[in-house]
């Protein structure tokens, strides 16, 4: 994908702030706000946190035909043909050109001291697992559509990143055939990893109730997944991104 001068600064402070952090994020909101200050803070960029796109919005942007938006934008909201409406993580802004950016943080169990308001309450889990990683890949490639989507409506959106943080190595695990990981696979971790266009559940989804929210769709394009190791505070984090 072929970056603006902007998105490479604005991916250039994204890996100083990584390169920089030393805490253990609680949780994605946490990274997210922290990423934000951040960016703020280091060029004085116009940041948008939780910028919102409307159903009425994205209903403009999407075929009208069934068939089309199966596709195109499959997410509707519950019992509705509208579609879902959007929150973008964070969204940076020279007053000319826009970068959207999105975040995924998937947690695997995390022991140790827990500090407290600047006390040590002693041994406990500093973060909760969260599993469900057929889940976690369909979500960042969700967003990776998300930002496509974004790129391809709005005249001032050149690019956009897509950043999914873990310290959960079982998301480098290559995809295995016949698996959700075949279909939404993020790579191994060692090398650029080369994403097709087609996402899509190696079942039905309406054969159960918990995966109607999750419907197949297509990328616009294919995608270079590139990972990045940080850590944080003595732990090991893995950083994939892909640039829209």
């Amino acid at each position: 994908m072929q970056k603006t001068a902007f998105t490479n600064q604005v991916l250039n402070d994204i890996h100083e702030f990584l390169n920089q952090n030393t805490k253990v994020f609680a949780n994605e909101r946490d990274l997210q706000i922290n990423l934000a200050a951040y960016l703020k803070c280091i060029r004085q960029y116009d940041i948008e946190v939780e910028c919102h796109v409307s159903s009425d919005i994205l209903s403009s942007l999407v075929p009208q035909l069934p068939s089309e938006r199966c596709t195109y934008y499959p997410w509707l909201q519950t019992n509705s043909d509208k579609p879902q409406e959007m929150y973008v993580d964070i969204v940076v802004s020279n007053g000319e050109e826009y970068v959207p950016i999105e975040l995924k943080y998937k947690k695997k169990e995390l022991k140790g001291d827990v500090v407290l308001f600047g006390q040590n309450m002693g041994a406990g889990v500093i973060l909760k697992g969260d599993g469900a990683h057929d889940f976690g890949r369909y979500g960042f490639w969700r967003d990776v559509r998300r930002v496509e989507l974004l790129v391809k409506s709005f005249v001032n959106v050149k690019n956009g990143i897509v950043l999914f943080v873990t310290n959960d190595e079982s998301y480098k695990t290559a995809s295995v055939a016949g698996t959700n990981s075949e279909h939404f696979a993020m790579g191994d971790g060692t090398e650029t990893y080369h994403k097709g266009t087609n996402c899509c559940w190696p079942f039905n989804p309406l054969d159960t109730e918990s995966y109607k929210s999750c419907p197949c769709f297509k990328l616009e394009d294919e995608h270079d997944v590139n990972w990045n190791k940080h850590t944080f505070s003595g732990v090991d984090f893995h950083i994939a991104e892909v640039i829209v």
